[in-house]
């Protein structure tokens, strides 16, 4: 009798666990499915010799930073907005974009456009610099509550100089580039929502 209470109990032990474990997996796969929903908007309009690693850096940045978000790459939406007319997506009015995204079921937009950068060259006798301007304006849209988070523009500088021999645009407008990275990416961990407001 004694072996076969310890034998129940032993039976209703494991069921408790394996039943604790299906909680729990279905308490996972909720979390996952009610991950924020983020069609992201990147257009490259700098026009170098380089833009497949100034894009390389963008979207590792993206991937990095949005990586607790369900991520909708909106290159569809993109040419969406451009058959409507809106070639330059940074002007674009704010319902202009939700009429794009309506019907989807995605929880906010952001859209980033790396423009071209702006150079300037400084001659004196005794060096050479080139100064490039990095200029990245975002937009974050709540299309649920058909409002912005954020409408904005980032412009950063960084230089460099040389005695001797010269400098490429490259290295300047990558440097420029990292530090609209490190400001946009402050705005949009405080501007974009980890959970839905919709």
């Amino acid at each position: 009798m004694k072996r076969i209470l310890i034998c129940l109990f032993s039976l209703l032990v494991i069921a408790n666990i394996c039943f604790a474990k299906e909680i729990s997996n279905a308490d996972d796969q909720k979390i996952e499915t009610k991950k924020v929903s983020v069609a992201l908007l990147y257009v490259n309009n700098s026009k170098t010799t380089y833009d497949d690693e100034l894009n390389k850096k963008m979207m590792e940045n993206f991937d990095s930073l949005l990586k607790n978000y369900n991520v909708i790459p909106g290159g569809r939406y993109v040419e969406l907005l451009n058959k409507t007319g809106i070639a330059d997506i940074a002007t674009a009015e704010r319902t202009d974009i939700i009429e794009a995204f309506k019907g989807e079921d995605i929880d906010y937009v952001l859209f980033a456009e790396l423009q071209p950068f702006v150079r300037k060259e400084r001659i004196t006798f005794f060096s050479y610099g080139i100064d490039m301007t990095g200029i990245v304006p975002i937009k974050i849209i709540d299309l649920k509550n058909n409002k912005y988070l954020y409408n904005g523009k980032f412009t950063e500088f960084a230089s460099a100089s040389t005695m001797m021999g010269s400098i490429g645009n490259k290295s300047v407008s990558l440097s420029a580039l990292d530090k609209v990275i490190e400001k946009m990416n402050a705005v949009i961990k405080v501007r974009l929502p980890i959970t839905s407001e919709g």
